[in-house]
C-alpha cells in the first residue's frame, strides 16, 4: 500500500499534462519512475530498520519480513504500470516482473555472496571464490541469461516476418546473426548480444513500426555484431565493473579502513571506461544504421517512435547515460525534431526524497542505539 500510494501521487503531474507533448510527459515521467525503482529497494529496508527499533528482541524473522515486503512493494507497482502501460493485465505484468527480476536477482546473488564469502586472507577459498564468481559471470554474458529468458517463455524464436527483415539487414550489412528472438512486454525494444551474436525484438516494436523501420533498427543492432574484438573484451572488462567490491574484506585486513579506496577506485575507473566506449560504440550504430536506411528519415522516426511508445525523455536526465540524448540522435540521423530541444528531467519525487530523509533517519536512530 505504502509503495503504490507513493507512485499513485507521483503521477499527479504527469496525468495533469495529458494534453501536453509526449516529450514533456516523458519528461515529468521520469523521475516517476525513477523513484518507484529505488523505492522497491528503500521501501523494505525502512520497514526492516523501523522493525529493528520497535521490537529490537524480535528478530529471528528478518528474512521472511523482509521477503514479504519486498514482494509488497513489488505488487505495489502493477497499478503503476498499468496506468502508465494500459494494454498490461497482471497476468503479462507478472510474467514481465518474473523475467525481469530473476534477471537481477541471479546477478545480485551472485555478487552479495562473492562479498560475504569472501575471506580476509588470501588462501584456496578465495581463489575459489573467484573462479565461480567468474564463471557463472561470463555464462550469464555468454548465453546463461537468454537460456533463462526462454525458460520463463519471454522470448520465443522469431517469426517470419522478422526473420525476413533481419536477413534483408543482415545482407545489406554483410554482417551474419546467431539466433533471432522475439519479447514479449508492453515496452518497444531491440538488443544485440555480442558475445552470442544473438538479437532480440520486442512483439511490440513489430506491432508498431512499419518494415522500413524494423529494417533500420536492426541494422543499428547487427551493427553492434560487428564490432572488433578489441571492443568485445572492453565490453566484458567492462560488464566486471562491480566484481573488485568482493575484495571489500581482505583489502580492509591488509590495508585498514584505506583499503576501501582500492575496489572503489577500481569500480570507478572500470565503470568510467565502459560507459565511455558504449557512448562511443551507440554513436557509431547509430551513423551505420543512418547510413543504411532506405529512405532519409527513417531511421530517426523509428527511434522517436521508439521513445515516445516507452515514454522515454527526449534528452537524459544527465550524459552518463549509455545512449545519447534522443534529440541529438535525430539530429545526427538527419532530422531535426519539430519541437524544441526540451529540458532535463529530474532526479527523483517529493515522495522519493521523503522516503530517502525517512531511511537516513532510522538508520541515523538505531545507529545511535547500538
Amino acid at each position: 500500500m505504502l509503495m503504490a500510494l507513493a507512485n499513485w501521487f507521483g503521477l499527479i503531474s504527469w496525468r495533469r499534462a495529458a494534453t501536453a507533448h509526449w516529450t514533456e510527459r516523458a519528461r515529468l515521467l521520469w523521475p516517476v519512475r525513477f523513484t518507484a525503482g529505488l523505492n522497491v529497494f528503500l521501501v523494505v529496508i525502512i520497514l526492516a530498520e523501523a522493525h529493528r527499533l520497535m521490537f529490537p528482541t524480535a528478530q529471528q524473522n528478518w528474512m521472511i519480513n523482509g521477503v514479504a515486503a519486498f514482494l509488497g512493494a513489488l505488487l505495489g507497482c502493477y497499478p503503476f504500470d498499468r496506468e502508465i502501460f494500459p494494454q498490461l493485465d497482471f497476468k503479462k505484468w507478472r510474467h514481465q516482473v518474473v523475467a525481469g527480476w530473476g534477471i537481477r536477482f541471479g546477478i545480485w546473488v551472485l555478487f552479495i555472496a562473492g562479498i560475504f564469502l569472501m575471506p580476509a586472507v588470501t588462501d584456496w577459498k578465495m581463489l575459489a571464490i573467484i573462479v565461480i564468481y567468474l564463471l557463472l559471470h561470463f555464462a550469464i554474458q555468454w548465453g546463461l541469461l537468454l537460456h533463462y529468458l526462454r525458460w520463463v517463455k519471454f522470448i520465443i524464436p522469431a517469426g517470419e516476418r522478422l526473420q525476413r527483415l533481419v536477413a534483408g539487414s543482415s545482407t545489406k550489412m554483410g554482417v551474419n546473426p546467431g539466433l533471432i528472438w522475439q519479447m514479449a512486454g508492453p515496452h518497444v525494444a531491440a538488443f544485440a548480444f555480442p558475445t552470442t551474436r544473438e538479437l532480440i525484438f520486442s512483439d511490440r516494436l513489430l506491432e508498431i513500426c512499419s518494415d522500413e523501420e524494423i529494417s533500420a533498427i536492426c541494422c543499428h543492432e547487427l551493427a553492434h555484431l560487428s564490432e572488433s574484438k578489441t571492443v568485445l573484451a572492453g565490453r566484458l572488462l567492462g560488464s566486471l565493473a562491480l566484481f573488485p567490491l568482493i575484495f571489500l574484506t581482505p583489502c580492509t585486513h591488509y590495508f585498514g579502513g584505506a583499503g576501501l579506496i582500492i575496489p572503489y577506485l577500481a569500480v570507478f575507473l572500470i565503470s568510467r571506461f565502459s560507459r565511455s566506449l558504449s557512448q562511443r560504440m551507440e554513436k557509431r550504430a547509430d551513423q551505420i544504421a543512418a547510413d543504411k536506411q532506405f529512405h532519409e528519415g527513417v531511421y530517426a522516426r523509428a527511434l522517436e517512435k521508439l521513445y515516445r511508445e516507452n515514454q522515454i525523455p527526449a534528452v537524459n536526465v544527465n550524459n552518463r547515460q549509455t545512449h545519447p540524448h534522443l534529440y541529438d540522435r535525430m539530429v545526427a540521423a538527419g532530422i531535426t525534431p519539430d519541437y524544441p530541444r526540451p529540458a532535463r528531467p529530474r532526479y527523483l519525487t517529493l515522495a522519493g526524497w521523503l522516503f530517502w530523509l525517512i531511511f537516513a533517519a532510522l538508520i541515523g536512530v538505531n545507529a545511535f542505539i547500538e
